[in-house]
């Protein structure tokens, strides 16, 4: 693999500098169109499906995201090595470890389709009617089904976007979720509008973004870099061993962040009803799209500063880190005022009338996610060394904390103090240990 000459030259700062910004920049019509389209889907997929089968589609839902971790950390492995091996300008070490997450992640993920079509079936669907009228088992049977395969399935076709983001392409990688978003949209519409039944609808909205991650897979390593293309003769089992010893450490990390962050809505469904999940999730849905600013930080900030601290650039790291926290705090901090004033308006206008967003769960999930910017351009720095047993120690305790709490919290605040609960052990225990973390890692960078 050869780099452009420009990369390497004395301008280096600048051009990363100008990677970063396009990668926020495009990041931002990709991420906006993301995180609509289940905004906008969810008027359709509500109606259509009933508050039961939604709420229940929502609880399977968060359990893969809190199975993201089923990757064992190898795509955060992979992109922290990548970034390395391209910074040295190491073709073969960089098409061996692209080869190599492939082939690893795809025999998981063909383990896990399989642990899922043994399992569901066996599970006593029976026992949903104790809890709903209107969701029949089988119908609850078939959408986990689909619902967790796909998943699965995305498991391995998720590595061309650390690729994309380790050779500082984000820009690539933001155009296919425009298009995943908008096939998303225009298949959940079409499924509905033909009447073709609930679980086509919701095999439409978990299965058409699946599909144009591979069609990003395909033209990526048959056009745009075929010297990267993953074969099993560039695999090896130093490279597995490389990745692995790498992703286990964000493995352990990727268990207590996922669990952490996506259990509300099973928390929910402990304490309340169904329709209650339905209420909760739609809720986090729109003011989800404050983590759009983090996640535009995050994202092509990872392999920014990866590839600076490879080259001993900790100016460039120090003040873009600082810049990247005001623009984080400050973006998350306006366009969580305008979601708390105008979210009556928009529910209304999303979901009809007579559909309103409490006050107090809004500002609860505003907090949180401000608290969330603050820490993540910290983080970002840490992760590209990975450096992670500052992390270790602050999620650890945050899962310990949080979650009971959160059980405490909702019976005085209500929906607002599951995220408020979040908010203040985040507070506690991640800050601090972003901000160590953050100084211990520029204090391990040798300097050339």
């Amino acid at each position: 693999m050869t780099l452009p000459e420009s990369t390497r030259s004395a301008s280096g700062a600048a051009l990363r500098t100008r990677a970063l910004l396009l990668g926020i920049a495009t990041g931002l019509g990709s991420r906006v169109l993301t995180l609509a389209a289940p905004l906008l889907t969810i008027p359709v997929t509500l109606r259509y499906l009933g508050a039961d089968l939604f709420g229940f589609w929502m609880i399977i839902t968060s359990i893969t995201a809190i199975g993201m971790f089923a990757d064992l950390g190898l795509g955060n492995g992979l992109l922290t090595r990548l970034v390395w091996a391209v910074a040295e300008r190491d073709g073969a070490r960089a098409r061996t470890l692209v080869s190599t997450a492939y082939l690893s992640l795809g025999g998981i993920a063909l383990l896990l389709l399989a642990a899922i079509w043994l399992v569901v079936p066996s599970i006593d669907w029976q026992r949903i009617e104790a809890q709903s009228a209107t969701l029949a088992p089988a119908t609850a049977q078939v959408v986990a089904g689909l619902a967790l395969s796909a998943f699965a399935i995305t498991i391995p076709l998720a590595l061309v976007q650390r690729v994309q983001y380790a050779l500082q392409e984000a820009w690539k990688s933001n155009i296919w979720q425009v298009a995943g978003a908008i096939a998303t949209i225009a298949a959940v519409y079409a499924a509905a509008w033909l009447d073709l039944g609930v679980v086509a609808v919701i095999a439409a909205a978990v299965f058409a973004g699946p599909f144009v991650i591979l069609l990003n897979n395909v033209f990526y390593y048959a056009v745009s870099h075929r010297e990267l293309a993953p074969t099993l003769r560039t695999a090896s089992a130093s490279a597995a061993g490389s990745l692995l010893r790498v992703g286990l450490a964000f493995f352990l990390l990727s268990i207590l962040t996922s669990v952490s962050l996506n259990v509300d809505n099973l928390i929910v469904a402990r304490v309340a009803d169904l329709p209650t999940v339905s209420q909760f999730a739609i809720t986090t849905k729109l003011f989800a799209l404050l983590a759009l600013t983090v996640t535009l930080v995050a994202l092509p900030l990872w392999p920014a500063n990866g590839e600076a601290l490879a080259r001993g650039d900790l100016d460039w790291v120090r003040k873009t880190t600082r810049a990247m926290v005001l623009f984080s705090v400050g973006a998350v901090a306006v366009g969580g005022l305008v979601l708390v004033l105008a979210r009556n308006l928009i529910a209304q206008l999303w979901l009809g009338d007579g559909h309103a967003i409490s006050l107090g769960l809004a500002l609860s999930l505003t907090v949180w996610s401000i608290v969330i910017a603050f820490c993540s351009p910290f983080f970002s720095v840490q992760n590209s060394v990975g450096n992670l047993g500052y992390q270790y120690v602050g999620w650890g305790l945050f899962a310990l904390a949080s979650i009971p709490l959160k059980f405490v919290f909702y019976p005085l605040f209500g929906l607002a103090g599951i995220p408020l609960a979040g908010a203040a052990a985040y507070a506690v225990f991640l800050v601090p240990t972003a901000l160590l973390g953050y100084r211990a890692t520029l204090g391990r960078v040798v300097v050339p």
